[in-house]
């Protein structure tokens, strides 16, 4: 659809979009069109016949320049073509040449820095298993042959040197980083950085079984009393964790004005939630009384903290309990555990004491259910009561027919 409108910022703001492109022009600059994608997006471009071929050059996004920065630049493009030129090719050349470390660089200033909880572990995954590699390839040039045969490697590596000898965990880590190369891919593509299309789309993934390790009883006993050995810091952090099934970052960083010691609750707001969402996590009688015990004694502070779990460090809190822990899976003579089975641990000893699989994923703040299915295996009490009740039907109907 096209059509011709002053290019006022109340006129633009109202443009609403619809199931087709739409081209808004302007009477006062040749050239310039604002265009309205079926998704929203508005976009300033310049519409010329270059050397005899119609060429859309784009300008900005319509969120990002003014009216005015917008004509400003369709009149310096347009003298650029009248004495010859063809700023159409030389912006493709530009996005020829830029590499994937380049992209990956706007990428993290424009985006992940941002919107993800976790930049810094995604730049190190990149710069660990895709720099090496491919980090000063043009990006436009990138194949899917490439990335098909890298993935290959970074999960064949893993499975080689993994402490859990099983395949079914492999890619796990080679599928993320392999997420994170085609999210910058799609960025590009999406800021017109690039011009190609995505050489991750298409690529079959290796499925991975979910990680269902927990600790089981007599591994909570050892568990414990490694504990004891502890600072009491570190006992109460991971003891924090267990009972409370929240994620380590957020244990880490909690804070005594987000606990409610009344309702027994600890609220979390969506700048701290994985699905970005207020979860409120209610508080077990062994948690709270960790916990009231380390606000009572933090008020005798000189300068008591707003952290449960306090630090010397810039943020104030703990940050870094992997020390510990391996002491303590030495002391448990127990080796293939993670901090996060700690958490996985809450969530199985939930279903084994049959709680149904919505509460559980409330209760670990799981947003889709496919993430508390790993828990289904161990809710067999009601099967069990189910097969007990069947069997001992068919056993008195057996036993009255003899009589």
């Amino acid at each position: 659809m096209k059509m011709t409108i002053a290019f006022t910022k109340e006129a633009l703001d109202k443009l609403q979009p619809s199931d087709k492109r739409c081209y808004i022009s302007d009477p006062k600059t040749f050239g310039l069109r604002l265009v309205v994608y079926e998704n929203g997006t508005k976009t300033y471009i310049l519409n010329r016949v270059i050397k005899g071929k119609p060429k859309k050059i784009r300008i900005g996004r319509y969120d990002c320049i003014t009216i005015s920065q917008a004509r400003e630049k369709a009149k310096n493009l347009n003298a650029q073509i009248e004495l010859g030129g063809d700023p159409h090719e030389e912006a493709q050349a530009q996005k020829r040449l830029l590499t994937f470390e380049q992209l990956f660089a706007k990428y993290y200033d424009w985006h992940l820095a941002t919107e993800s909880k976790a930049p810094d572990h995604n730049k190190a995954m990149l710069e660990i298993h895709i720099f090496p590699v491919l980090g000063r390839e043009k990006a436009a040039e990138i194949k899917p042959t490439q990335i098909s045969q890298l993935y290959e490697k970074i999960g064949s590596a893993i499975s080689k040197y993994s402490k859990i000898d099983e395949i079914k965990y492999s890619y796990g880590s080679a599928n993320r980083i392999l997420n994170s190369v085609n999210a910058v891919f799609n960025f590009g593509i999406k800021h017109d950085l690039i011009a190609c299309t995505n050489p991750c789309h298409g690529l079959k993934k290796v499925k991975g079984k979910s990680r269902d390790r927990f600790l089981n009883l007599d591994e909570l006993k050892l568990f414990f009393d490694a504990l004891k050995l502890e600072e009491k810091i570190f006992d109460d952090y991971f003891k924090t964790l267990l009972y409370c099934g929240a994620r380590k970052s957020n244990v880490l960083s909690m804070e005594y004005p987000a606990i409610n010691f009344d309702f027994k609750f600890w609220r979390l707001p969506e700048t701290k939630t994985k699905n970005k969402e207020v979860n409120i996590i209610p508080l077990s009688d062994p948690v709270l009384k960790i916990l009231i015990t380390r606000a009572a004694f933090n008020e005798f502070y000189k300068e008591p903290s707003k952290f449960v779990f306090p630090g010397d460090g810039k943020s104030g809190h703990l940050t870094d309990p992997k020390k510990s822990f391996e002491r303590i899976k030495k002391r448990m003579n127990v080796f293939d555990i993670r901090i996060h089975d700690l958490r996985r641990t809450l969530g199985s000893y939930m279903a084994i004491n049959g709680i149904s699989l919505p509460i559980i994923g409330k209760a670990l703040n799981h947003k889709s259910q496919v993430s508390t299915e790993i828990y289904a295996r161990l809710s067999h009490q009601p099967v069990l009561d189910a097969v007990n009740l069947a069997g001992s039907t068919m056993a008195n109907l057996t036993a009255i027919r003899r009589r």
